[in-house]
C-alpha cells in the first residue's frame, strides 16, 4: 500500500513521465542530469550518445522556450508571462518537471532541456557502470532483449508510446490538458532516425 501510495503522489505532482518503473518512483529515483549520463556515454565504444543528444533540438527545448517565436505561441494559448516558467511548457521542455526538488541531484540543470533522463528516467538507479553493464548483458549482443534489472531500477527502453507523452496535439497530466502549440504530425520511424543513439553491438 505504501509503494501505492508513493507513486500515485509522484503522479499528482506531475512528473515528467508516467512510464518510470513504479520501484524507481516509490524509492524517489534521482534525476543526475545530463552532465552525469555523458560522462560515459560520450565515448565512441559507447556510440558516442552525448553528442548525438548535444546536436539535437531536445537539447535546445528549454533554450527555445526563450525565443520570441515560443512566447508568440505560447500567448495564442493563453500562457502569460515567461514560457521558460510556465508548466504549460516546462512539463515537455525539460526533464523531470514536477517531481519533488530532493529527487534532483545539484549537478541537474533544468536549462538542460529533453536530456537523457526525460525518455529514459530519473538516472539514480541505473547510473553505475557496473548496473549498465550487467543491463547491457540482459538485453543480449543485439541489445534489444528485455532486462529485469532496467525494469527494477527504472530505465526506460523507449518507444513509440514515450514520444507521445509530448509528441502529440494535446497533453495530458495531472487532470489537467495542454495544448502543444508546436506540434507537427509526429512520424515515429521518421524521427527516431533523427535521434536515435544504439549503443553499438
Amino acid at each position: 500500500m505504501r509503494i501505492l501510495l508513493a507513486v500515485l503522489a509522484v503522479l499528482l505532482a506531475g512528473a515528467f513521465t508516467v512510464s518510470v518503473a513504479p520501484e524507481a518512483q516509490a524509492k524517489g529515483a534521482e534525476y543526475v542530469g545530463v552532465k552525469e549520463c555523458g560522462k560515459c556515454h560520450k565515448k565512441e565504444k559507447e556510440g558516442q550518445q552525448l553528442s548525438i543528444w548535444e546536436e539535437s533540438k531536445h537539447a535546445k527545448a528549454f533554450e527555445n522556450l526563450g525565443t520570441p517565436k515560443a512566447k508568440e505561441r505560447a500567448q495564442k494559448l493563453g500562457v502569460t508571462g515567461n514560457p521558460q516558467e510556465s508548466e504549460a511548457c516546462l512539463i515537455c521542455h525539460t526533464a523531470g518537471f514536477g517531481a519533488p526538488e530532493s529527487q534532483f541531484s545539484k549537478k541537474f540543470a533544468m536549462e538542460d532541456g529533453v536530456q537523457c533522463e526525460s525518455c529514459h528516467g530519473p538516472g539514480g538507479e541505473y547510473k553505475s557502470r557496473k548496473t549498465m553493464k550487467q543491463i547491457a548483458e540482459e538485453r543480449g549482443d543485439d541489445k534489444k532483449g528485455k532486462s529485469a534489472t532496467a525494469a527494477k531500477v527504472g530505465l526506460i527502453i523507449p518507444d513509440e508510446n514515450t514520444c507521445k507523452q509530448c509528441h502529440v496535439p494535446e497533453i495530458q497530466r495531472n487532470g489537467k490538458t495542454y495544448k502543444n502549440p508546436s506540434y507537427e504530425e509526429f512520424n515515429f520511424k521518421q524521427r527516431w532516425e533523427k535521434i536515435k543513439h544504439p549503443i553499438p553491438s
